[in-house]
């Protein structure tokens, strides 16, 4: 694949399953040689809590909760911690390894996207976000067992004034990865503390605390309503000015449509 182009998928309110197997067939894909470096954005139908790779859903999801408020949960192919997905877009890089635009390291990988994200909230009107240096933990050593993606501000993220705006997340294969995150456009704090388990009282306060206060989202920053098509716009003209080359719109190919058959087919 010419490393020169990016193609582009610009998705609309899709269900929880079938996004995530989108962004896991264009990582394999990509990882066999068989799609180019792929952004794609999209968003979310209904109500949807994400949990990470390897997050023990027994141990951290209250799925009573869950069913009661008539929310599904999927699993991401990245690692992380919990994040209901409601009024947001999420955007979805992914690249071959090695890519003349990236660092190899995950680390590097993250700052390079960072700057595109930091780019695209510029376009928006937003000229106070900042990229986050080392793990900064917003409920101290609770964060650890935390359930909630948004506990914790991890390297490179994005904060408005100290507050968490952007949660991101990474998976790398041998020839490809996948970077995704989630550009919060407005929040229910109470419902997402409300569908997660906590180890003891003082830590299920402090989530909520947290959610509440310690995170943001694109609403509270601008001070008005936004559309999710607006967004994708900045998102679009951001990543096209921080990674040069021949961006075009286009759709999945064949090869990832099989993929995503297989991904969405129950196991007998």
């Amino acid at each position: 694949m010419n490393q020169n182009n990016w193609r582009i998928i610009q998705d609309s309110l899709g269900d929880g399953d079938l996004n995530m197997a989108k962004d896991k067939a264009i990582l394999i894909a990509c990882s066999e040689g068989k799609a180019p470096a792929t952004l794609r954005v999209y968003g979310w139908k209904r109500p949807t809590l994400s949990i990470g790779y390897s997050q023990d859903i027994s141990k951290y999801i209250d799925l009573e909760s869950c069913k009661k408020n008539n929310i599904p949960v999927v699993r991401r192919f990245t690692g992380g911690r919990a994040l209901l997905h409601q009024y947001e877009l999420t955007y979805s890089v992914i690249a071959p390894i090695p890519h003349k635009l990236f660092p190899g390291s995950l680390r590097g990988t993250f700052e390079k996207i960072s700057r595109a994200i930091l780019e695209s909230l510029k376009i928006g009107g937003i000229m106070g976000a900042e990229v986050a240096g080392k793990n900064n933990s917003i409920l101290g050593s609770l964060s650890r067992r935390s359930p909630a993606c948004f506990s914790m501000v991890n390297h490179c993220e994005i904060t408005v004034e100290g507050k968490k705006l952007i949660g991101s997340a990474q998976r790398r294969l041998r020839s490809a990865f996948l970077q995704h995150g989630s550009l919060i456009l407005d929040r229910s704090p109470q419902l997402a503390h409300s569908l997660l388990k906590y180890s003891s009282e003082i830590e299920n306060h402090a989530v909520l605390e947290s959610l509440t206060f310690n995170t943001t989202d694109l609403k509270q920053v601008l001070k008005k309503d936004l559309e999710y098509n607006e967004v994708a716009q900045w998102v679009l003209k951001g990543f096209r000015k921080s990674l040069p080359g021949n961006w075009s719109q286009g759709s999945l190919n064949s090869d990832e449509f099989g993929l995503i058959e297989t991904f969405l087919t129950p196991e007998v």
